[in-house]
């Protein structure tokens, strides 16, 4: 590698020549060619153009983006990036939460609309207070368990950082959230695609590891409510055939 101002050999992926103290080109990670996102690089960090070509590239570019992007550099930017996206998204949804909500009431009885209208305002004033911790939790808890996976099948190539930092910056599909009555169901079928795409590209993994990994909780969960459910069902059945019988007159 060679700085671009004094034409000396420098080391591979330095920042600055150590001869003249001139910048080199942004350092990519070694051997894989990788760079800082736009919402990270600097020039255009935190900015609104960083963060609408970071959209883009993730949104609809996904795998020239995580094959691209830097699998170290911290956590703090990639958090940000999807607290920024996830607040917005939630935002929407609790409008049009809001909207459909008073669309309903109209529907019900005017004592029952009191009762239903103040429980409906408390709740929606907590979700948009707990929203950003709950997105910060969800971000840590989601990483931890695919990372955790992907180590049980030998598909991280990579330390978890590179795990989060996917699992963040996927979280740009909660913008769809913003679309009313499918929103919830593209941003979590475009979520899941990312994520998958996302590990395979930043881990250089197979795609059935990491499809696994994502899919796998997903199944055991949906498995425990239909197993909970049933328990729930036999108990309540259980139950209506153990109350006496009473006599006919």
């Amino acid at each position: 590698m060679f700085c671009p101002h004094c034409g000396k050999e420098i080391l591979e992926n330095q920042a600055f020549c150590q001869f003249c103290g001139g910048k080199t080109t942004a350092a990519p990670s070694p051997g894989t060619g990788r760079r800082h996102t736009a919402w990270e690089e600097e020039g255009t960090q935190w900015s609104f153009g960083g963060l609408m070509t970071t959209l883009k590239e993730t949104l609809f570019n996904p795998s020239e983006f995580f094959k691209k992007m830097n699998v170290t550099g911290g956590l703090a930017n990639p958090m940000l990036y999807a607290l920024i996206t996830g607040m917005v998204g939630w935002m929407g949804y609790y409008f049009w939460e809001i909207i459909f909500h008073d669309t309903f009431l109209g529907y019900l009885p005017s004592k029952a609309q009191q009762g239903f209208d103040m429980f409906a305002e408390t709740g929606l004033a907590v979700k948009a207070i707990l929203t950003p911790f709950m997105l910060i939790i969800g971000l840590f808890i989601c990483s931890g368990i695919i990372h955790l996976l992907l180590l049980i099948v030998r598909g991280a190539k990579n330390g978890f950082e590179a795990t989060f930092r996917v699992v963040a910056y996927c979280s740009g599909a909660n913008l769809f959230l913003l679309i009313p009555l499918c929103g919830a169901f593209l941003s979590a079928i475009w979520t899941l695609v990312l994520v998958v795409i996302g590990l395979r590209d930043a881990h250089g993994t197979s795609g059935g590891k990491a499809a696994f990994v994502v899919l796998f909780p997903l199944i055991m969960c949906c498995a425990f409510a239909v197993l909970f459910s049933l328990l729930v069902l036999g108990t309540v059945a259980a139950s209506f055939g153990t109350m006496p019988q009473q006599p006919w007159k």
